[in-house]
Parts: C-alpha cells; structure tokens; sequence
C-alpha cells in the first residue's frame, strides 16, 4: 500500500471525526479556527499525481493537515450546535470569486491541463477556507481568540527562527522552505500585534512587546529586502492611526522605548541591510525583468494566459528564448501581479488588483465609521497594515499563492471580512464632549459650560 493512500486516508480518517465532533460540541468551532492558523506552521501534505520534476508553484492534486481543519470548520458553521444563518457570500467573497472563475476559464485553454488542474484544486482550497473561516467567526470572544493565536504563531516561528541563527544558519527561515517566505509569513501578523501593542489595554502588553520585537528582529534576520520595507510600510500606516485612535502619553513612552532598545541591535541590522544590498547579484534583477517581460507577452498573445500554473512550463517551452543563455530556463516569474498576468490573462490581474481593492475599501471603510479602542477597531487598524505588506511584498514574491502563505493570507482576509460585521464590544471612544451645567454666581444668568475631552 502506497504511502499516499496511507496518508489520505488518516487524513480523510481526521476529518470525518474533527467535523463529527464539531457537529456536537460547540466549543470545538473556536479551536478549530486556532489550530487553523497554528497549523500553517506544521503542514502535513500528500500529493497525488506528483510531478516533483516541474517547477510550477505546485507539483501536484495537493490535500493537507489544513483541509482538515476546513473541513471540520464547515462541519461547525453549517451543523453546529448553536449555528446561525451563514453568509453565503460573506464581504471580499465575490472578487476573490471573480479571481477564482478566471483561474477556472484560463485552465480550459491551458498549454498542459494537468499543471492547470494542480493550481486549479488549490484556487478551490483557498476559496473554502476563506468562507468557512468568514462564517467561523461570530463575535469579539472568537476574535480575541484569534489575536493571541497570531502572537503565539508569530512567536513560535520567530523562536525556531533565532534558534536556527544561534546556530549558524546563514539566512532563516523557520519552518519554511525560504527565508522570504517566512518573512512575509510574520509581516502578516506583526502589524496585528503592533496595533494590539500600541492601543489593547492588556496585562500581557509586555508578551505583546516581546513578540513583536522576537519577530521583527527575525524579519531582519531573514536577510529578505522586500520584507524590510514591507514591515517599515505597515508600521507607517499603523502608527499614526494608533495617535489618531487615541494619543495617551503611556503610546509616546512606548515608542520611545522601542526606539531606545532598538538602537544598538538596529546598527547591526543596517550594516546586515547595506552588505545586502550591495552584494545582491545583478543576475537576480535580470531574471525578474525577464520573467516580467515573458508573462506580458503570455498575456498578448492568449487572451487568458498559457493557464494556471502553466508559467514554468512556458519559460521553458514556447516562451523559453529570453533564456536561451541558461539565466533561469523554465523558472517562475517572482511577481504575482505579473505571474498572474501571464497564467490568466489581463482579466486575471485585473480579478487580483480588485482582491486587494476591495480589502482596501473594506478595511478604510470600517476605521472610518468605527476607529475606537474596541477590539474590531484595533485588530481592523493591524489587519489593513498586514494587507499593505502582502500587496507590496506581491511585487516581489509569488508566495502567497505557496500552501501556507496562500492559507494564512486568504484566512486573515476571512477575519478582516468578519470582523466588520461583529456585534461591538465595549469600548472606548477617541474623544467624547460633555456639557454640564455649572451653578452660575449671583445676579448672573446660568449658561452651559464646555467640559473637557474624556
């Protein structure tokens, strides 16, 4: 008996009896959607028809320890004790529809339908997590769950991270296959845990602090350039807004404190950056120009693309003549704006920019009507900042659409989904004017006084 029956089967054992149970009893729904995230970490996969020799972004009809986990989250929203009505199509559901249906029409004129089918079954992962987490999600208790399980996933892998570096590791990458990877992985939750740092009123601020500086400094040890800025763009936009939330004296200490402890650690980190950067070789920007200029001409010449998860197959077939030089024939282009240019057509890009769009809207929309020290609002507030790392880092990366990034990112845009139509919590508004009536002095007629912001 072949190793990926085995495997299937203890999968399919797993998710018949998590979604059993959950179908029972009702607090498994909550630890279902932790281990979710928590899982990304230790990912047990199995692939069917393997074809390990392709370098496309997956080899394979690929189920996992994840799935199980999805599974059993449907299993909670849709027969689940204490069920309510789900959301059929739940906020950002209907362009990451629109993302998945040309995924679906570029595989019908795909150069090699196998590779398409292979990205295809992922597309169609990624979609069933997002609504089984969206639905998932029912009020600020599930969401204060979830803002500490992105502290302890920020932190387990910023541990095994320094371990690695204690040890010699040149560049680290955690559990992950790339050091990149790991960092986009933590600059999805540290702008989370920032913003929670910043402004949730905690005993456990000082773990907050801990963690976010553990993985910040992992970032910096990634050695990953993109990562660098993509972590600087979100403090940039978390940071003021924390002010505009609400400017206490204890959020200025704080800053200053981080500032001051990050000084002599930070020389380190920019001569790491400066040697970095100087010694990075040309032949890898070649490369990305290259593969760039392959996928817009994937684009013009098949109106949806050479099909999903077909780019390697074309750099190294009918598109392979930029690297006839042996730069990187039959390698994959690093951009997942332009990678989805050339394996979906222009409509791809444009289903892709209308993802990020939309969570853009989402996300600004809520903070407009709703930035206050609530718990929504602090996670909302970290959550945009995530989104702006992983649409920067997307111009450098092809990552997120990697299991466990893809994953991560298409979960954390379920939370940002649900978050906005969770029942407020209690609550601390940004500035409250009273009026009171002040006993005026004799022979004066009495008149409201302004008090003073609260």
């Amino acid at each position: 008996m072949s190793k990926e029956i085995v495997a299937s089967a203890l999968l399919a054992a797993a998710a018949v009896g998590l979604a059993g149970l959950a179908v029972v009893w009702a607090p498994l729904r909550r630890y279902l959607l932790c281990g979710f995230f928590l899982g990304v970490g230790k990912i047990l996969d199995v692939n069917w028809v393997s074809r390990e020799d392709y370098r496309g972004w997956v080899r394979g009809f690929e189920i996992g320890s994840l799935d199980v986990m999805v599974v059993a989250l449907l299993a909670a929203v849709l027969g689940g004790p204490g069920r309510r009505p789900v959301r059929f199509l739940p906020a950002l559901m209907l362009p990451i529809l629109a993302w998945v249906t040309m995924a679906f029409v570029s595989a019908f004129t795909a150069e090699v339908p196998l590779y398409a089918g292979f990205g295809l079954l992922k597309f169609v992962r990624y979609t069933l997590a997002f609504w089984a987490v969206a639905n998932a999600v029912r009020d600020e208790t599930d969401l204060r769950w979830l803002l500490w399980t992105f502290v302890a996933c920020a932190g387990l892998q910023s541990f095994d991270a320094v371990q690695d570096y204690l040890k010699g590791v040149y560049r680290v990458r955690g559990s992950f296959d790339h050091s990149n990877t790991l960092g986009m992985y933590l600059n999805m939750f540290l702008p989370i845990i920032f913003s929670a740092l910043m402004n949730l009123r905690t005993r456990w601020r000082g773990l907050l602090l801990a963690v976010f500086g553990l993985g910040a400094g992992t970032v910096v040890l990634t050695l990953s350039r993109g990562s660098w800025v993509a972590l600087g763009l979100a403090l940039a936009v978390v940071l003021p807004l924390s002010f505009v939330l609400r400017l206490r004296p204890e959020k200025l200490a704080l800053v200053a404190f981080m500032v001051a402890i990050a000084i002599p650690p930070g020389a380190i980190a920019v001569q790491k950056m400066i040697r970095r950067i100087q010694e990075a070789p040309a032949s890898s920007g070649e490369a990305r120009v290259e593969f760039n200029k392959v996928a817009r001409q994937m684009a013009s010449d098949r109106a949806f693309g050479i099909g999903i998860n077909n780019y390697s197959y074309g750099t190294d077939g009918p598109y392979s003549e930029p690297f006839g030089d042996g730069l990187d024939r039959g390698g994959l282009c690093h951009n997942l704006y332009f990678l989805t240019t050339g394996e979906l057509g222009w409509g791809g890009l444009a289903a892709l920019i209308s993802v990020f769009a939309a969570a853009f809207v989402h996300g600004a929309r809520f903070l407009w009507r709703q930035l206050d020290e609530g718990l929504g609002s602090i996670v909302m507030l970290g959550w945009v900042g995530s989104l702006v790392t992983v649409a920067f880092q997307s111009t450098l990366e092809w990552a997120p659409v990697q299991t466990g990034l893809g994953m991560t990112f298409f979960g954390l845009l379920a939370v940002g989904s649900a978050t906005a139509r969770l029942p407020s919590g209690a609550s601390v508004a940004r500035w409250t004017i009273s009026w009171r009536a002040v006993p005026p002095p004799a022979g004066l007629t009495a008149r409201p006084a302004r008090g003073g912001a609260r």
